[in-house]
């Protein structure tokens, strides 16, 4: 609070929201956001090896150690925004990671390390631990994805590219020879029906459902306007799948009488046993085809241990041969003359 000439300004303070209470990644908003980012806008799922679900993806977080999936994705964000760095490989990516966010931070831009007492941003690297990035909590590691994500949505000029052409902005429009791209058509990756993120559906308890693939994961999120609002995964197998499609049924609203109609969230609800119906038979050929990739992973892994003990096994000693040399004048040894 100030005061200026008799008139008092009060300081406005940015909305804060309490911390998650989530003891795993499936539980936060963010897993869903940072996965959502590398579904829509990078060829990672399905490319690295062992990246096939959200699930795959919290597995990669929480390991403590650097693993194929994370160093991947880290690598794909820092090229993103410095498409010329080198310094890539799994033993220094960390220090990487360090590098290139700490630029952004020295910014007024406000991010998610953004100390309101200070004004400024405050680098979350400093005081850990010899493990770095890999040993912190997944908690930590989540944060940063979630920044590095930020940071690509605003600065990244290959995603804002795909971005402005999904949605038919055209810069420069003063420029004669500037001709506005008609936008790609649904079927495509990059078009907007495809890079946005909305939800499933809602209940008649105005809970959104969210799904970011074909895998049975689910998500739950409550009002997003209440500062009470929660987020959580509700289904990640089959099974659970089809439990929550149960236990929305036991919710759904009675049939309403002659001559009345359906509320707007009773149809909602409706709207949205449809939709989970409908998708189990994708859900299905989605397992199907993550079980025949596994398997080849686990061949290969058998292939590689098998040769590795092959080679250990005909692997030869080898010791250098010891040579007699008559070097010694001395020697009983005398070549009679012929």
């Amino acid at each position: 609070m100030k005061s200026t000439s008799g008139m008092i300004i009060v300081d406005k303070k940015a909305h804060i929201c309490p911390p998650s209470s989530a003891t795993h990644p499936s539980d936060r908003w963010e897993s869903l956001f940072v996965y959502a980012f590398i579904c829509k806008f990078t060829k990672l799922r399905g490319k690295v090896e062992g990246l096939e679900t959200p699930m795959d993806f919290e597995a990669a977080l929480l390991l403590p150690v650097p693993n194929t999936i994370m160093t991947q994705i880290l690598t794909r964000f820092i090229l993103n925004l410095r498409p010329q760095t080198r310094n890539l490989s799994s033993d220094i990516i960390a220090t990487t990671v360090a590098s290139v966010l700490q630029e952004y931070l020295k910014s007024n831009e406000r991010t998610v390390f953004w100390n309101d007492e200070w004004k400024r941003n405050v680098d979350p690297f400093q005081g850990l631990d010899d493990g770095g990035f890999w040993s912190s909590e997944w908690d930590f590691k989540l944060k940063v994805l979630r920044q590095f994500v930020e940071l690509q949505l605003v600065h990244s000029n290959e995603i804002k590219a795909l971005i402005d052409r999904a949605w038919g902005v055209i810069h420069n429009k003063h420029k004669k020879h500037e001709i506005t791209p008609a936008p790609p058509p649904p079927e495509d990756p990059y078009s907007m029906e495809n890079l946005l993120l909305v939800p499933l559906g809602q209940d008649c308890q105005r809970k959104r459902y969210w799904v970011i693939d074909d895998s049975p994961r689910v998500y739950m999120s409550t009002n997003p306007w209440k500062i009470t609002a929660a987020f959580e995964a509700v289904c990640s197998t089959r099974d659970e799948y089809v439990a929550l499609i149960e236990r929305l049924k036991s919710r759904a609203p009675p049939e309403p009488k002659n001559g009345q109609r359906r509320t707007k969230p009773e149809q909602a609800h409706s709207a949205l046993l449809k939709v989970l119906q409908d998708r189990i038979t994708i859900i299905d050929a989605d397992i199907a085809r993550v079980q025949k990739v596994r398997r080849k992973i686990e061949q290969k892994q058998i292939l590689m241990a098998q040769a590795e003990v092959r080679e250990t096994r005909t692997r030869r000693r080898t010791t250098r041969p010891d040579y007699a040399y008559l070097n010694n004048p001395d020697s009983e040894v005398i070549d009679e003359p012929k």
